[in-house]
């Protein structure tokens, strides 16, 4: 494997689909700026332009809202994409901000993450600055997610519609879907499947082979939660409970907890104390997750927030609270005896986002099967934070492995290593460069 090649490569990516301050995922398929995307860019460009890497995360703000929600995506102005903002028509919401246009919803919480790990990478002169710029701004998005995704102060984070967890078409959230009382619109046309009509009208699938995408039921299922959800205003208190979607994402909220301990280490390294109340709640979700634990199977799950249940499908998110350091010792090595199992998530190419022995398994169908370059870094820390070096080092290089494969894809076969999605994905090549500085050892 040749590291230079592969970190030239990773570079050049990250280079054409900079727009000025931030980069886009990718200049066909997404052209706009997304949250958790900005937030893993600046951790790989942070390894060799820091300074570029803190305006990255800086740039995520300008969508904030004032009530201190972050949006999971700001619209490139200079971008033709009157349908994506007609979804969300975010300027007519008053907390919105005046200057850009931006979704209505969040995604995961990896902005304190990115700022402090920025922060490190950033000449001692600019760091202090650096974070006493964005420490309120962090303190409003934590303080929004706890007091209106929160709302009976349980610890854990309720979402509104599957992308904000990002995993936007994992199995937990397209089930629970698929049970969403639908339109009468809606009936009809998956009684007469209509929903293939829609496809003329997509943008991925003009670029992307269909089978590689969501499907077209799914994503006309989305498109109703989102439009439901805009008529209560994106607010959880409102949202009625017989026609939403209300989970409390695994995935999410282990995000969450790893968050919390940023932003706490934030104020440390300012020498101020969070709000105390803020500090409750970081306490409650560290111990809820007690709530999502599974003795029988030895995984976690997300929680339907109405019914209280578990969603037992099992799915890459159970190894996320790994790289948090919620488990305690005996939960992990179960965690990582699972994730070492051959005929279930470590495949040839590991991770997959959805176990290979798994009824729900796709190997080429976005969030249903695919390995992810973001979800194998998460992994690869967390296996380290319970001392599996070897494991760790094992599955870095398989990752490096298959991008140098097949290029820095969006997603990859976890049976062949082939390439889906997107091609020049942004957070894969920055993933990489920051995997390509690790020390292996």
């Amino acid at each position: 494997m040749s590291a230079g090649r592969l970190e030239v490569g990773a570079r050049d990516v990250l280079e054409r689909n900079r727009r000025g301050s931030w980069t886009c995922p990718s200049t066909v398929l997404y052209p706009h700026q997304w949250l958790w995307d900005s937030c893993f860019i600046a951790l790989g460009v942070a390894r060799y332009d820091p300074l570029r890497a803190a305006d990255e995360v800086r740039a995520v703000f300008r969508g904030q809202w004032t009530n201190g929600m972050l949006p999971h995506m700001t619209f490139d102005e200079n971008v033709d994409d009157i349908g994506s903002r007609r979804i969300w028509k975010s300027k007519t919401h008053p907390l919105a901000p005046r200057g850009v246009d931006t979704s209505c919803i969040t995604q995961p919480p990896l902005p304190a993450v990115a700022v402090y790990r920025v922060a490190r990478a950033l000449p001692a002169p600019n760091r202090q600055p650096f974070l006493a710029e964005l420490f309120p701004k962090l303190l409003a998005y934590h303080q929004w997610l706890y007091d209106e995704r929160d709302l009976h102060d349980s610890g854990l984070v309720t979402l509104i519609h599957p992308w904000e967890c990002g995993l936007d078409t994992t199995p937990p959230w397209m089930q629970t879907l698929g049970r969403m009382p639908l339109p009468w619109w809606l009936r009809i046309a998956a009684r007469l499947h209509l929903a293939r009509v829609v496809r003329r009208i997509r943008n991925d699938t003009r670029y992307i082979p269909a089978a590689e995408r969501p499907s077209d039921d799914d994503g006309l299922r989305m498109l109703v939660l989102a439009t439901r959800a805009k008529q209560h205003g994106f607010q959880l208190e409102r949202m009625p409970r017989l026609t939403s979607v209300l989970i409390e994402d695994l995935a999410f909220n282990s995000i969450l907890v790893a968050a919390n301990h940023s932003l706490e280490l934030i104020a440390r390294d300012l020498e101020v104390a969070l709000p105390s109340a803020l500090q409750r709640h970081f306490e409650r979700t560290d111990d809820a997750f007690e709530q999502l634990w599974d003795e029988p199977s030895g995984q976690y799950y997300s929680r339907n927030a109405i019914t209280q249940n578990l969603i037992k499908v099992p799915t890459i998110a159970t190894f996320v609270p790994l790289w948090s350091g919620i488990p305690s010792r005996a939960r992990a090595e179960r965690l990582i005896e699972l994730l070492r199992t051959p005929t279930c998530f470590w495949s040839r190419y590991p991770v997959p986002s959805v176990p290979i022995d798994a009824p729900e398994f796709q190997e080429a169908a976005y969030w249903k099967g695919p390995t992810w370059v973001n979800m194998n870094w998460m992994i690869e820390e967390g296996l380290r934070n319970y001392d599996h070096v070897e494991l760790a080092d094992q599955l870095r290089m398989q990752t490096l492995e298959l991008v140098e494969r097949a290029g820095c894809s969006e997603y990859f076969s976890p049976m062949t290593g082939e390439g889906y999605g997107a091609d020049d994905f942004s957070w894969t090549a920055a993933l990489v460069i920051d995997l390509l500085a690790r020390d292996p050892a």
